[in-house]
């Protein structure tokens, strides 16, 4: 083999390489988009129920979630919360409508239309920096992708 045709297949090898890093890339982000919307549904269900019977959310934040052990493991990065994506999560009362939301910060862009249109109707609202999620809306969709940039925060309001 010659110089030439050694650098030609060293070349090939890791333009193949970098193709298949690319797709390693989206498969990763894609099992974190899962993994994310499943704990979300975890962590509202399990507040629900801690909180079921009481007036409202009163008290409601991530101490008190940690120790009472509802936040999914997965959620949990030493004493803090964080979602799959590097970002803090914040649980809060929502006084006035006697609900909670759960805030996600630092979403992808790629990722933020898909989790902030992720069982809208099974929340009180969703709310995409600073922007409310008309889930009636015929252009929901076109809005969402509006609200999004680079770097993401979701609010989930939930009763």
């Amino acid at each position: 083999m010659t110089l030439l045709e050694t650098l030609g297949a060293i070349l090939v090898g890791l333009i193949v390489l970098a193709g298949a890093a690319l797709g390693l890339s989206g498969a990763f982000s894609s099992s974190k988009l899962g993994e994310t919307e499943q704990n979300l549904v975890t962590l509202r269900m399990q507040v629900q129920h801690m909180f079921s019977g009481s007036a409202d959310y009163t008290g409601l934040d991530n101490a008190l979630a940690l120790k009472a052990g509802v936040v999914p493991k997965s959620f949990i990065k030493g004493e803090v919360l964080k979602n799959a994506f590097g970002g803090d999560i914040t649980l809060a009362p929502v006084t006035a409508d006697a609900a909670f939301s759960i805030e996600l910060t630092t979403i992808p862009q790629e990722e933020c239309t898909k989790l902030a249109k992720f069982q809208t109707d099974a929340w009180l609202a969703v709310d995409v920096n600073g922007h409310a999620v008309d889930r009636l809306s015929e252009s929901i969709v076109t809005d969402i992708v509006s609200y999004c940039n680079d770097t993401n925060n979701i609010i989930f309001t939930a009763r």
